[in-house]
């Protein structure tokens, strides 16, 4: 299964707006759809200009990279959590991500009606997180109402599980995230079932006008003020200038980026926070056929690595012939130098990938 990101937020924040630009949608873009029961599910591919200096020098027919899904849900307003507005197919669908993206509107546009009636994007912020801690809270409580009379009969599996679920229980009726409550790695595993909403990571971007890019613009200003307090990161996109950008044939990007004074598009800064909040690493093969990027999870070993590209690889792995994009660079783009200076190097199974592998792996099945 693809990991994915889901895109939160409330109403009329632009979320699909920013959905969109991040697939390269074909549907109407810089419009605000409103509410709708189905998630809508694309793949955004995550921006690596290594592929592309690999495959020049390789000579490579095709160049792959790689892609995070990402799911645009329902939006939430107050009382989701109680199934409110569409808050059961929101709750539903945001459990199965692994990722948010909480998108907030921080712009006025007097055709853009808040339902709140004013911008405010702490309170809009807040209103998201308190839902989930809400619906959390109700997770909770239930199975502590299914799990208290075997803790009282002495069951002991039942006793450790309820001492944890008061833990939780006690953070979320402060309105805070499950994140916040002290459970120990060994402990983990009694909640996996319960699919809380409040322990994925999170990343705010505040949805802003061609204003709100002006470092001091005071509604992303507030906005980041509370991601700094919650330790969560935040980025400034403009939807509407994203979403046209997305539409432009990569030759015109750059031209369209400078007009705006931006080095790199919020689209790929966003991709690349998800990917990193997912604790996700990239591996490279490079070749006349295909130069590719692979995604891989921190701390995956070099026989696993090989199975992303083929059981095959996985199953009759014997070694790793690898060296570092970075030294490749330093090499003048040249393998052969790369193992003239002792940069090439042989793994074997106890290998962790690094990021940035340039990787051949030797197998026999």
């Amino acid at each position: 299964m693809a990991l994915s990101c889901g895109i939160v937020g409330s109403a009329k924040a632009g979320k699909t707006t920013i959905f969109n630009a991040l697939t390269a949608s074909s549907a109407e873009v810089g419009g605000f759809t409103g509410a709708s029961s189905d998630p809508n599910i694309g793949q955004a591919q995550v921006p690596d200009p290594r592929l592309a200096d690999l495959g020049r020098v390789f000579k490579s027919k095709k160049i792959t990279p790689t892609t995070l899904q990402f799911v645009d849900v329902a939006g939430l307003v107050r009382g989701s959590s109680r199934g409110g507005g569409l808050g059961n197919q929101f709750l539903a669908h945001i459990r199965e991500v692994d990722a948010v993206v909480h998108v907030v509107r921080c712009f006025d546009d007097p055709n853009v009606p808040h339902e709140e009636g004013s911008v405010d994007p702490v309170r809009d912020a807040e209103t998201v997180n308190l839902e989930l801690a809400l619906a959390d809270l109700s997770a909770v409580e239930r199975r502590m109402e299914r799990t208290i009379k075997l803790a009282r009969s002495g069951d002991a599996p039942a006793r450790k599980l309820m001492e944890v679920l008061e833990r939780l229980k006690a953070v979320l009726e402060e309105g805070r995230f499950a994140a916040q409550a002290e459970v120990r790695p060994e402990e983990a595993p009694l909640l996996s079932d319960l699919f809380l909403l409040t322990v994925k990571p999170v990343i705010y971007v505040a949805n802003v006008d061609e204003a709100g890019l002006d470092p001091g613009h005071p509604h992303a200003s507030a906005l980041e003020a509370l991601a700094a307090r919650e330790g969560r990161a935040c980025l400034r996109i403009c939807g509407k200038v994203e979403a046209e950008m997305a539409l432009l044939p990569e030759a015109d990007r750059q031209e369209f980026m400078a007009a705006y004074g931006l080095s790199e598009s919020g689209l790929s800064k966003l991709i690349h926070a998800a990917f990193s909040s997912l604790d996700l690493m990239t591996f490279l093969t490079a070749g006349e056929k295909e130069t590719r990027a692979w995604t891989i999870a921190r701390g995956t070993r070099a026989p696993q690595a090989a199975g992303k590209i083929h059981s095959d690889l996985e199953r009759g792995f014997i070694r790793l012939e690898v060296y570092s994009y970075e030294d490749w660079v330093a090499c003048s783009r040249d393998e052969k130098k790369v193992k003239e200076r002792g940069l090439y190097r042989s793994e074997g199974r106890d290998y962790v990938m690094r990021e940035g592998d340039v990787c051949l792996f030797r197998f026999n099945v």
